[in-house]
């Protein structure tokens, strides 16, 4: 491995573990893209290295929202800061639920990204299993990142292939535009509390007796 090839393995690591905790607010989809286009455009770059390196960048920044939620505890929600992320009452009905839905909950708040923030450091202040927590985390670290890396540097291959230089650069500025503009607008509905979890998952009935029991 070349220290040029390491240098970009590291970039892709770092891009996914600062954006996933907001450092820049930046939607990870966005780092998802650009590992793909240094795969695409690098030889030394190797795509079984580059997907791991993307799924640990996520996983490590969830991991840190948890335990942030997990070392302050409930009394992380008394901060504004935190509110804003996610108001008050969504942030009860999702613990309401999280303890029968957990999981569910925390695959579906991955597909909208002013929400996720806020259920991981929930599961972290509730103490939520970590192991559970993980196991959610991990699964989409393969999955759903390896669909979307490997759609991404498919497609950059496909402009490479039928396209100027031009419009690689042109196409992939414009995905991450929208991408950022989509995160914004999101953003701007949750902050007016009209960007609700889907009912199916987050407002469904406990079925299961035991899913009463506090969580340890």
């Amino acid at each position: 491995m070349t220290a040029e090839a390491l240098g970009w393995y590291g970039s892709i690591f770092l891009w996914l573990l600062f954006t996933g905790i907001g450092v820049p607010p930046c939607p990870e989809e966005a780092g998802i893209i650009y590992a793909a286009g240094v795969t695409a455009l690098h030889p030394d770059v190797k795509w079984w290295l580059a997907w791991p390196a993307t799924g640990a960048g996520i996983v490590a920044a969830d991991m840190v929202l948890y335990g942030i939620g997990r070392l302050w505890g409930r009394r992380l929600f008394d901060y504004r800061w935190v509110q804003r992320i996610v108001k008050p009452e969504r942030r009860q009905r999702i613990e309401d639920k999280f303890h029968g839905h957990g999981l569910k909950i925390l695959l579906t708040a991955r597909l909208l990204p002013p929400l996720r923030t806020g259920v991981f450091i929930i599961a972290g202040a509730i103490h939520y299993p970590f192991t559970r927590f993980l196991i959610a985390d991990c699964a989409y670290a393969v999955v759903g990142v390896g669909i979307f890396f490997f759609g991404s540097a498919w497609a950059i291959e496909l402009l490479k292939y039928v396209g100027h230089w031009l419009i690689y650069v042109a196409a992939v500025l414009l995905g991450i535009y929208l991408l950022y503009h989509y995160y914004n607008h999101l953003r701007k509905r949750e902050l007016r509390g009209t960007a609700e979890p889907p009912v199916s998952v987050l407002e469904v009935p406990v079925q299961n007796p035991a899913a009463d029991q506090p969580v340890s």
